[in-house]
């Protein structure tokens, strides 16, 4: 596990920039508030005949705060509920701090879908609060948190396991721990906020112990230039360039998802890298 960094706080600059009316003659302003609802299909050859056709809503990297008032978080519930999707997952960062995470979980809507609603943590969340005051917290709202652990789901017989573990970088993963809770499942989604978790969940596992990962934290870069980002919001951007910053990629026989996410940080701004939540369709090959 990389060791934790302290936060950062929202900027002056960033705060004031929050208060100027989103007009499109100041695009990176307008375009941050511009939700847009991305409907991809991913293909497996090795899906169970009994997962074909599931459908998972996913959204990542909310960040309630300074930045994200409250109407927008229940338009987002609203959206995400409206889906009916068999599957909802909430990717982490739902504030900028854990206690703004703790207010977002009480002023957020329930959640619901067809068969389960999931929720990971975040590196803005851990940052005070503990995991198990999180979780109550999301589980009042509907929401099973996944922390170090795995719910395993049947569906036309298939059995489909969701898994994550704590935050890589301000929790206490335990990779190996979720892989074996994983084991017996015949397709599996592994969900951790940041995709620099990706590297040591391949090596609990050999061959990796989930089909299929979906990740957040990135945010695409929020400001990318020719599909480019020129401050990598993820620590793996630095040694892999733009690898993970944004969209789907297949390294070891998994395929990754990576969402630009809901919200801002540091700045209120997006460039190239708009804000995002994904109604993921698994189809057999």
């Amino acid at each position: 596990m990389a060791e934790t960094r302290k936060p950062h706080r929202p900027s002056r600059l960033g705060l004031a920039l929050a208060r100027i009316p989103p007009v499109r003659w100041l695009y990176p302003l307008y375009a941050a508030r511009q939700l847009r609802l991305v409907e991809q299909t991913l293909a497996f050859s090795a899906l169970p005949d009994g997962l074909d056709g599931l459908r998972i809503a996913y959204a990542s990297d909310i960040h309630y705060g300074a930045y994200m008032d409250e109407a927008r978080i229940r338009d987002l519930a609203e959206r995400l509920n409206a889906l009916n999707a068999d599957i909802l997952l909430l990717g982490g960062d739902y504030g900028e701090y854990s206690d703004q995470a703790l207010e977002y979980w009480r002023k957020t809507p329930s959640f619901h879908a067809r068969l389960a609603v999931f929720g990971v943590l975040g590196n803005h969340d851990r940052i005070a609060a503990g995991a198990r005051v999180l979780g109550a917290a999301m589980a009042r709202k509907g929401v099973t948190p996944l922390v170090n652990s795995a719910c395993m789901i049947t569906r036309n017989h298939a059995r489909l396991c969701l898994c994550a573990t704590d935050d890589w970088d301000h929790g206490r993963p335990d990779f190996v721990r979720v892989a074996r809770l994983a084991q017996g499942a015949d397709f599996t989604i592994f969900a951790p906020h940041s995709p620099d978790a990706l590297q040591e969940a391949y090596a609990a596992a050999d061959p990796p112990f989930f089909q299929l990962a979906l990740c957040g934290h990135t945010h695409g870069g929020q400001v990318a230039v020719l599909g480019i980002a020129p401050i990598p919001a993820s620590r793996l951007g630095w040694r892999y360039g733009n690898k993970y910053r944004t969209g789907i990629l297949r390294e070891k026989g998994v395929t990754v998802l990576i969402s630009n996410g809901v919200g801002t940080s540091w700045l209120p701004i997006r460039l190239g890298a708009p804000a995002q939540f994904h109604l993921i369709t698994l189809k057999k090959a």
